[in-house]
């Protein structure tokens, strides 16, 4: 027969056991440079799931980067020429067939597919709702995600000064029948 001491620490094991492994997948999924989700064994990709898709008011932690339209005669360019900017970004079309706007993301689409919905809050303020219309080759895993920020020598500037936005605070929240 176990005691009530016992029965506590029992239960206190496995809550500091759960909370241990949110703390793993969390750093897995947050840090820039891991790898893969893929890597994950099943049963830890499905418990990042669930926990999404479960908590739709909770914040994604998000790690972010931001992409933009590249334009014939722009000033400059990233890679340096036309086509390497439009290799790294794209031509402007979404892979839902839209015409890449501001308010669009590129996202992981086994996570989080065309036409989920996102409001956006970065260090605190509102920057309005973002809809996943579009699929990035390095976005992976469900906190990944790729802002649309423009077009042209402006749109370019912007990509460029986003980063990673280590030095910021980006929570999404899902909203509207996918959230």
């Amino acid at each position: 027969m176990q005691t009530e001491y016992g029965r506590r620490r029992v239960k206190n094991l496995k809550t500091y056991g759960t909370i241990a492994a949110s703390l793993t997948l969390l750093a897995i999924f947050c840090s820039p440079d891991t790898i893969s989700h893929a890597s994950l064994p099943p049963e830890a990709r499905s418990l990042i799931t669930k926990t999404i898709t479960k908590n739709p008011s909770r914040p994604i932690v998000a790690v972010t980067s931001a992409y933009y339209r590249p334009v014939k005669g722009q000033r400059k360019y990233v890679t340096g020429s036309y086509l390497g900017d439009i290799r790294l970004n794209g031509t402007g079309v979404t892979s839902s067939g839209k015409r890449a706007e501001i308010g669009h993301l590129s996202a992981d689409l086994r996570y989080n597919p065309v036409g989920t919905k996102f409001r956006v809050v970065i260090d605190g303020k509102n920057f309005g709702q973002w809809t996943v219309e579009d699929k990035g080759g390095g976005i992976k895993g469900p906190h990944r995600f790729d802002f649309f920020v423009g077009e042209n020598d402006t749109g370019r500037i912007a990509a460029q000064s986003w980063g990673r936005r280590g030095d910021h605070k980006i929570e999404m929240y899902r909203v509207g029948k996918n959230g």
